[in-house]
């Protein structure tokens, strides 16, 4: 195999090393050195000895010069490894005949990887499992295969889904710290795996769940938008919903905050129609008594959320519980105020149009509280309620989404407008392209500035009229 000789850029070979790897202190750790030193070649005879210095002692002159890639001892080029990509491993290890070596271990993760990425039935799934529990001792060895063979779910035969499912999920139960990550992800798709048996999976996934000790990070929430995927108002549905409502008297305070907004959007998959289904009321009191329980640090977003779906609620409770929703968001803690507002304008549809008009005005004068980092999610969240308000009232909204601009620059002004969905605008693209010329003037941007940002915004063109939304 033949040798590269290099010195090591970091930038260059190790765009995956986290931040706090020092690759600098560690080439020149003065014990790497001594070893690396003492494992390179001796001079041959021939070569003229060391003269001695004034003081009698020899000269070193290796210390004065730049440690190379060839230097390092091979516990570091190991370490090294182990933050390259996996697709990028094949590459390292073919760097020289040390590294090669070195890279034994983490090249048979390579090689797991890869058959992993081709799996197409659960008997080879099976055989890359069984196999990497009697080679791979690390557990830690596991994460990227498991995550390929997770991502090849859907290219399994329908009927083989859901027990390939509980083998991937399972496996990744025995990794202490990735493997939660890994069935979090697992969760998420349950909407494009499994069809009639994901109740059956869901049941699997909860066993496991509550194996997890308190403390320990688990996957309540996903959980619950697992769910998702059941039918509307369905007796498993049901049952399962009620299961993980219990469970949050037991949950930490983060733990609780999450499921709570999980479960709260979860209210519009009941039917107050159907007899055998918990009533909208009570399931949205249970909710609301538990969101009150949390400390005002946690209890932005599931306010917000309980605020918007009281539009499910009987018409006598529906503008009591939203007002009552409301009223908690404005007491909260500015940060908390910010995650509540985002989710508020939602519910401005199941007010009186006159009400909405005074809702714009409360909302305007609390703005000002919502913080910098959430203003542009809020600016989304406002301008997604326009396409049910009247004229008036959305050029208003216009305005409240550029105030939370001021002053912030180029950069924020152009995230949002490039990230402004079509019917956000409503038929107010005239209205909303002169109030933005107004800002940047206002805001003293310069002409290439504004240049810039018409340039990105994809709306802005006159043609674009032609694809308005009708």
């Amino acid at each position: 195999m033949a040798q590269h000789h290099f010195t090591l850029r970091a930038s260059n070979l190790l765009p995956s090393l986290p931040m706090d790897f020092d690759l600098n202190a560690a080439l020149n750790d003065y014990r790497a050195y001594i070893c690396a030193l003492e494992s390179c070649p001796q001079p041959a005879a021939s070569a003229p000895p060391r003269q001695p210095s004034a003081s009698g002692a020899l000269i070193n002159t290796s210390a004065s010069r730049p440690t190379t890639y060839q230097d390092l001892p091979p516990e570091l080029i190991e370490r090294i490894g182990d933050y390259v990509p996996v697709q990028e491993v094949s590459n390292f290890s073919a760097v020289d005949r040390r590294t090669y070596h070195t890279m034994q271990s983490r090249r048979l993760v390579y090689r797991y990887w890869q058959r992993a990425n081709q799996v197409t039935s659960l008997e080879s799934i099976n055989r890359i499992l069984e196999e990497m529990d009697s080679v791979l001792k690390d557990p830690a060895q596991h994460v990227e295969p498991l995550e390929a063979l997770r991502q090849r779910l859907k290219a399994l035969p329908w009927d083989e889904q859901s027990e390939a499912f509980k083998r991937v999920y399972a496996a990744a139960q025995r990794i202490p710290k990735d493997g939660v990550r890994i069935q979090k992800a697992m969760l998420c798709m349950f909407r494009e795996l499994l069809g009639l048996q994901r109740a059956e999976a869901f049941d699997f996934a909860h066993a496991l769940a509550e194996q997890r000790g308190p403390g320990q990070d688990n996957v309540w929430r996903e959980l619950a938008i697992a769910l998702c995927s059941l039918l509307t108002g369905s007796p498993a549905l049901i049952e399962r919903y009620q299961v993980l409502l219990a469970r949050l008297p037991s949950l930490s305070v983060a733990e609780q905050a999450e499921l709570i907004l999980s479960l709260s959007g979860l209210l519009w998959r009941f039917d107050d129609r159907v007899r055998t289904n918990p009533s909208l009321s009570t399931l949205h009191a249970v909710l609301r008594d538990h969101a009150l329980r949390l400390p005002p640090s946690c209890q932005g977003d599931a306010v917000g959320t309980l605020a918007v779906s009281a539009k499910l609620l009987p018409e006598s409770e529906r503008l009591i519980r939203y007002a009552q929703m409301r009223d908690l968001a404005l007491s909260l803690p500015d940060d908390q105020w910010g995650l509540a507002l985002r989710r508020l304008p939602a519910g401005l549809d199941m007010l009186p149009p006159e009400q909405r008009t005074q809702e714009l005005a409360l909302f305007e004068r609390h703005l000002a509280r919502v913080p910098e980092a959430q203003r542009e999610r809020v600016a989304h969240g406002l301008l997604s309620s326009t396409h049910y308000l009247d004229k008036a009232q959305s050029q208003r909204v216009w305005l409240q989404v550029l105030s939370l601009f001021n002053g912030r620059g180029e950069a924020a002004l152009s995230s949002l407008l490039t990230g402004i969905p079509p019917y956000y605008l409503h038929h107010q693209w005239r209205f909303a392209r002169r109030e933005v010329i107004r800002f940047m003037e206002a805001n003293r941007f310069s002409e290439a500035a504004r240049a810039r940002i018409l340039d990105s915004v994809p709306w802005w063109q006159e043609s674009w009229l032609r694809y308005e939304p009708s």
